[in-house]
């Protein structure tokens, strides 16, 4: 059988599916490295599941990640907790990434590049057959730094109605060089007994845990999905900053709607996301500082939450003409206070982020038209209307008033409207 190659996806995009991850999902448990194969890529290190993707030099917020359609924020000051961290690879049934420009029905708000990161699609039964029943459980080991990971998920579908549970965890401790690079000893002055070898990386442990339910109804031309995903990262440890992070709390919920009507599709997506985010110094580091060595750290945390809605429309004007129209809208908001611990880190919490609150509403619409199965034209137009604004902050004490009440005393409200627009 032979059939005509169909026009490439437009703007060079590339596109990993199930088949290709399954393989390289057990080589680590970090998310982004199952991107290591897109040329132009690389990843900042950080923590053990928490790299930072880079594309073509650019990486961090000037990248767009989309987490099963859902567009997510880092809320770390050191984004320890990139949104790539939020799903375990044995979930990713696929990765799509657009290079540079990005088509406007794809997604603004950045200027490297977007990364499509999505999980299984629900399952059903076929039409009078019995409801499937099925799962999957997987593990794996490393022996340096101990490391540990395994899967296990679980599905059951009739026709109309799908049911789906993924639960991970991985762990590890501290990994080993190839060799001695430093004197044996403990970790810290003020931790004798919490001895590093000589070939020991301190401060590289990690732990994560991750749970997703997933329920779904099919009608004839529609789909309705619900997903509930919870993450638990008691710790992760950075041997390349002066912090770690202690805890990492956040759960999602994700409604997805898709129909097909006589005049074209409609998709819809609605979806609240919420991270509660804490840094300290972790077991490696030297944890009482301060001129008398009295003060017991220094606490960080922080709390984000993530609302938005989504809705495209597409009509097919004719067999070689395609108009997409959509809005979408996103609403951000940020706390981040540091607890006083002594010394000239008190009496007050320090606020560093009160309220802090990013708005954004997109319209768009993009003309697709395929010629013959080797050319076509994408031309889109988008809008979009970001606002910021952020509450009063304040210091850990009367020293840091100057700043503090400079920074109060402005309009701390801001608006940009900005058209993207992109051709092929």
């Amino acid at each position: 059988m032979t059939a005509p190659r169909t026009a490439a996806e437009p703007l060079g995009s590339q596109t990993l599916d199930a088949s290709v991850l399954l393989r390289q999902s057990a080589l680590s448990a970090d998310t982004a490295q199952l991107l290591r194969d897109f040329p132009g890529y690389s990843s900042q290190a950080a923590g053990g599941v928490s790299s930072l993707p880079c594309i073509r030099g650019l990486a961090d917020d000037r990248l767009r990640i989309e987490m099963d359609g859902m567009s997510l924020l880092s809320s770390c000051g050191n984004h320890m907790n990139p949104p790539m961290s939020y799903i375990d690879p044995s979930r990713v049934e696929r990765v799509r990434v657009f290079a540079g420009v990005v088509p406007v029905s794809v997604g603004g708000d950045s200027i490297g590049a977007t990364v499509q990161v999505d999980s299984a699609e629900p399952v059903f039964a076929e039409p009078g057959q019995p409801a499937r029943v099925g799962g999957e459980a997987g593990a794996s080991v490393q022996s340096n730094g101990r490391g540990v990971a395994a899967h296990a998920t679980a599905h059951y579908a009739t026709d109309r109605f799908s049911l789906r549970y993924d639960g991970a965890l991985s762990q590890a401790d501290n990994y080993r060089a190839g060799g001695d690079f430093k004197p044996a000893g403990p970790a810290s002055i003020d931790k004798p007994d919490q001895w590093l070898r000589a070939d020991e990386v301190g401060s590289t442990a990690y732990k994560t845990r991750n749970h997703a339910l997933t329920g779904a109804w099919r009608g004839d031309d529609q789909l309705v999905q619900l997903r509930l995903g919870v993450q638990d990262i008691p710790y992760q440890y950075y041997p390349n900053q002066r912090m770690d992070m202690t805890r990492n709390d956040s759960y999602h919920l994700n409604l997805r709607y898709d129909g097909r009507f006589n005049w074209g599709r409609l998709e819809a997506r609605a979806w609240h996301e919420n991270t509660r985010h804490g840094m300290q110094f972790g077991d490696d580091k030297q944890y009482w500082y301060g001129p008398k060595g009295d003060v017991p750290g220094m606490p960080m945390d922080t709390r984000g939450r993530t609302s938005g809605l989504r809705v495209m429309g597409e009509l097919p004007l004719s067999e070689r003409d395609t108009l997409r129209v959509g809005a979408e809208a996103l609403r951000y908001r940020l706390d981040d206070w540091w607890l006083p611990s002594g010394g000239g880190m008190a009496p007050n919490t320090f606020w560093n982020i009160r309220d802090g609150q990013r708005d954004r509403l997109d319209v768009f619409t993009e003309w697709e038209a395929r010629w013959n199965p080797k050319w076509l034209t994408l031309v889109g137009l988008r809008s979009a209307n970001t606002r910021t604004d952020a509450g009063p902050v304040q210091g850990y004490n009367a020293s840091y008033d100057a700043d503090a009440n400079a920074f109060n005393a402005r309009d701390r409200c801001r608006t940009e409207v900005a058209p993207e627009k992109w051709s092929s």
